[in-house]
């Protein structure tokens, strides 16, 4: 009986002291391992090591066809999920953009100037996140500075859509002049990305019917916001050169300090929200469930730790990627992706969801 008083009293205090970890252990969500069948293409030709975005679509006799990206390449990579067998096999690359700017990309680049990062050349995607929407699988770059040398790629700020018939693909520079409308994040905008500077990044990305969904690592403001921006992907992806998002919203919402990694639309509108730190602050990863329209959040637990040994040493994975597999009675089942490892090294979990509020 002491015992559990004691185990009790340690976690009320844990709670009262804004210390996570006994409330963590209370709550972790255990991950299978999921084969995967071909390496993963990374940069220069070796093993993907750095996978940052996934998204599937619905199965077909037992397959479904899924998009990935790394954050240091200009393709993305198609690949086949069993869902009998818990295997992801890598398919063909694609293309998303080239070595140099594409005339014919949708808007205009930002420019280093707005946030004081530096010049540098046309280089990676620096792809984040992959969703999907009707006939179409949507790839989006980090719309930062990077990170370790506070350098501005026009690359960076893009959004490709590929079509899922003929694998078309096609790339605008509109999200930047959504995340400038967004008042609350826009004065982070090309900012570095230190944590003096708290500068804007996206790293989670959703799509539901025409409304695009963009979740930021960081900032996460003063007050503990981490945000959602949403806006039409119609405006987005607008015939021209010229502005034509008039549509912006901007959700915070209190992550526990820790800012957005990836989203993943439910059936019913709510999103699933994988969450990490925003720097390099020693937090877990935690999925959380959001509704927007009502700004209602809920903590679903903590994701166990994922390590592997990559160039023979043992790393710990970065959980980046998040596709949602179904929901059945009241529990999601999903893919999740850890940068750092090799191949992604991606686990499937399952978590009870709670009941789904009314408006207001």
């Amino acid at each position: 009986m002491r015992a559990k008083v004691l185990a009790a009293a340690l976690i009320l205090i844990g709670f009262m002291t804004g210390h996570q970890c006994f409330a963590d252990q209370q709550n972790v969500i255990k991950l299978t391992p999921v084969d995967v069948s071909r390496d993963f293409e990374g940069k220069d030709g070796e093993t993907a090591v750095d996978i940052s975005g996934i998204s599937c679509l619905p199965p077909d006799d037992g397959k479904r066809t899924c998009l990935l990206v790394n954050d240091q390449n200009r393709k993305a990579q198609f690949a086949t999920f069993n869902d009998r067998k818990d295997k992801l096999k890598a398919g063909e690359t694609i293309k998303l953009i080239g070595k140099r700017p594409d005339p014919q990309t949708l808007g205009k680049p930002p420019g280093p100037t707005e946030g004081g990062c530096q010049d540098d050349s046309f280089a990676d995607l620096d792809g984040e996140g992959v969703a999907y929407a009707g006939s179409y699988f949507y790839v989006i770059g980090s719309h930062g500075c990077s990170r370790k040398h506070g350098e501005y790629h026009a690359s960076s700020f893009i959004l490709a859509r590929v079509s899922r018939d003929s694998n078309e693909v096609t790339t605008t520079y509109r999200v930047s002049d959504l995340l400038r409308k967004a008042e609350k994040v826009a004065p982070f905008f090309g900012k570095n990305l230190d944590a003096k500077d708290n500068g804007l990044n996206i790293e989670g990305i959703a799509a539901i019917d025409d409304t695009l969904w963009v979740g930021l690592r960081a900032p996460v403001t003063e007050n503990g916001d981490a945000y959602l921006v949403s806006g039409n992907i119609s405006e987005l992806f607008r015939a021209g050169h010229d502005e034509a998002v008039s549509s912006v919203k901007t959700v915070g919402i209190k992550l526990d300090g820790r800012g957005i990694r990836d989203l993943a639309p439910l059936p019913d509108g709510r999103i699933l929200v994988l969450a990490g730190p925003a720097q390099n602050a020693d937090l877990s990863y935690k999925l959380y469930l959001v509704e927007p329209a009502n700004n209602a959040k809920a903590d679903l637990g903590t994701l166990e730790d994922i390590s592997g040994k990559v160039k023979g040493k043992m790393t710990v994975g970065k959980a980046e990627g998040l596709t949602v597999l179904d929901v059945e009675d009241g529990t999601v089942r999903f893919v999740v992706v850890f940068d750092s490892l090799l191949n992604g090294a991606p686990h499937r979990g399952e978590v009870r969801l709670p009941k789904q509020r009314g408006p207001g």
